[in-house]
């Protein structure tokens, strides 16, 4: 190496200089997301079981690697000073043989002298090579694998050292070295240093799991609340708990639900209100209709009745038949009033209760329907009247829909109060089922009068759901409104 480039002040920068430290942390990061997107989604504990694995094996093989590399560094430096030792006392021994008197004794207590030497084997080879003489090297590596070998043992250092002639026939003392019986005793260190780090490598591992999974115990009961509060629960509360982060998470959701549940009383109280102008409004309607229209058509009936009478016997056919058309489409019109002022009554009929009008409803649709047998099927009992108008129109829709849309046989009306609802709690539920072969579903779910009832049962804190029937062809709407206990009425006491 030139002193240019040990002084490093023209080595050209090498491949990795160009890059900084953000760059590289970019790189990371871009290389990360890119792993999670080609990674199938996994739960957050499987995602942290996974990053820890990777970082703790990463660990394991970083501190295998720096384990290894200086056990192999230790080995060579302890194979080299045996090298050099043995190397001096040979040079030591050239320098005793021109005054030895038995120069071959001599030699062979020289290689006696290293039986049973763990690094170091003496040889010594004559003109052609072989072998006259040896020492036993130490065995402590019997069991050690050859791949362990490969991998610690450094490169052959054997070396030949020439004689004089006064050792013939002996030309050369042959220094070799073999390393397994350093590597033997690295064999057992080093493993037992990287069992120590697998040890504390799991003990790390199972620690941080611990603690990480304490740490999101919390996010359970947040995500059933969510859950809950999905389904309609506005009183889906949680037990803050947990590291802070959890705590205010818990708090916030806390928050959110007491606000979504006085946003939910607020809508029920509006929508009752709007409910109770409605109800004004058709009230004030019917009354108009039954005090104004009512007697004018009353009075044309008379009229055209007194003119019928006083005909003569022998007044032209026409004129009857116009008097008696007149009387026709008077009956027709204050028919009509009435089916429209039954239509404008505010819900269920003070003192009625919502069975008893339900009943009446289908008595009126049955006479103009006897093709459709309609059986009704509710609990007797009375609640608080915006309840039972917002059910008896939710009813009443339901079935116009199944005659207006179908050609039913049978409509069936069901009412029952569900003391243990899976969405709403305490609720009454009504399901209205026809085998009129169904209708079309942007119908059912579309059309203004399924709006407004959804609407209307989802003002009170309700929900209504549409099916289609399959054997017989038809079509299931189900509603439900939650009861409060503070302002029901037992039912039963009608």
């Amino acid at each position: 190496m030139s002193s240019d480039a040990r002084d490093g002040g023209s080595a050209k920068p090498g491949r990795f200089d160009c890059f900084s430290a953000g760059r590289l942390s970019q790189i990371g990061r871009a290389a990360s997301d890119r792993l999670w997107r080609i990674v199938p989604p996994l739960a957050l504990r499987t995602r942290l079981a996974l990053t820890l694995s990777i970082a703790f094996l990463g660990i394991l093989a970083i501190g295998g690697t720096l384990a290894t590399e200086q056990a192999r560094g230790s080995i060579a430096e302890e194979l080299a000073s045996s090298r050099t030792v043995a190397t001096n006392r040979v040079a030591q021994l050239l320098a005793e043989l021109p005054a030895s008197r038995d120069i071959p004794g001599q030699l062979q207590g020289f290689v006696r002298a290293y039986n049973g030497d763990r690094d170091v084997q003496i040889m010594l080879i004559d003109s052609v090579g072989a072998v006259r003489d040896s020492s036993q090297p130490a065995e402590d590596y019997r069991g050690l694998p050859e791949w362990f070998v490969s991998l610690l043992a450094p490169r052959p250092a054997t070396r030949i050292i020439p004689l004089s002639g006064l050792a013939a026939p002996i030309t050369a003392v042959v220094v070799a070295i073999d390393p397994r019986n350093e590597i033997a005793e690295t064999w057992g260190d080093l493993f037992y240093a990287l069992g120590i780090l697998v040890a504390f490598v799991l003990v790390t591992f199972a620690v941080i799991w611990i603690v990480v999974e304490r740490a999101l115990s919390p996010v359970e009961d947040i995500r059933s609340a969510f859950g809950r509060i999905g389904a309609g629960d506005t009183g889906a509360h949680v037990t803050p708990r947990g590291p802070p982060e959890m705590r205010a998470l818990a708090e916030g959701l806390n928050q959110m639900v007491d606000r979504l549940a006085e946003a939910s009383i607020a809508n029920r109280r509006l929508s009752e209100q709007l409910q109770r102008l409605q109800d004004e409004e058709r009230a004030s309607l019917a009354r108009d209709l039954h005090d104004d229209v009512g007697p004018l058509l009353f009075a044309i009936d008379v009229e055209a009745g007194a003119i019928a009478r006083k005909l003569p016997a022998d007044a032209a056919p026409m004129v009857s038949d116009r008097v008696a058309a007149i009387r026709s489409s008077a009956l027709e019109a204050r028919r009509a009033v009435r089916r429209i002022l039954a239509d404008l009554r505010p819900g269920v009929m003070p003192g009625l209760g919502l069975k008893a009008a339900v009943e009446d409803h289908v008595s009126t649709l049955a006479q103009r329907h006897p093709e459709t047998e309609f059986k009704v099927d509710a609990l007797d009992g009375s609640y608080p009247p915006p309840v039972e108008m917002t059910l008896f129109r939710a009813i009443r829709e339901a079935v116009n829909n199944a005659l207006k849309h179908g050609t039913p046989k049978r409509i069936t009306i069901r009412l029952v109060l569900n003391e243990d609802d899976a969405e709403a709690g305490r609720a009454l539920v009504f399901t209205v089922t026809d085998d009129g072969g169904g209708f079309a579903r942007e119908t059912s779910m579309g059309g203004m009068g399924i709006v407004g009832m959804r609407e209307r049962l989802e003002a009170a804190g309700g929900a209504l759901r549409i099916d289609q029937v399959p054997i017989p062809a038809g079509v299931r709407v189900e509603g439900r409104i939650p009861l409060h206990e503070d302002g029901i009425e037992s039912p039963g006491g009608a």
